[in-house]
């Protein structure tokens, strides 16, 4: 699906749920009202990141700066608060105030893994 496009209604089907009112403050599209449209907008923002992800040669993967740039860009057409930390708990993932801990502990630890696997492929030639 294309940013922008609408979704048909067969998609997004009977007894959708709608959106709660603070949730969509955020929205960028004004005319998404239920779950199911939100999730396919969202859908069409996700593969546009994941294009740019993909063309990237130079640029670390693992760096907060990158991360933020491609939430960003996957989000933009949908929250204006892309490529921010949330500032408010939600029912899955950590306490907002933890965010950039957790990601920063989770970037590292993934670039150390990354040194490890390196080194091990070395020692087997």
């Amino acid at each position: 699906m294309e940013v922008g496009a609408a979704v048909p209604t067969t998609q997004i089907g009977l007894g959708a749920t709608p959106l709660d009112p603070d949730e969509a403050a955020g929205l960028v599209p004004v005319h998404i009202t239920t779950q199911a449209y939100l999730n396919a907008w969202e859908q069409a923002n996700i593969v546009l990141g994941d294009r740019l992800a993909s063309r990237q040669k130079k640029r670390d993967l693992l760096d907060e700066g990158f991360v933020r740039d491609l939430h960003r860009q996957m989000f933009d057409k949908t929250w204006q608060w892309a490529g921010t930390f949330r500032q408010t708990n939600k029912n899955i993932g950590v306490d907002w105030s933890q965010i950039a801990v957790k990601l920063r502990d989770m970037l590292d630890n993934t670039r150390y893994q990354t040194v490890l696997i390196k080194i091990s492929e070395r020692s087997q030639i």
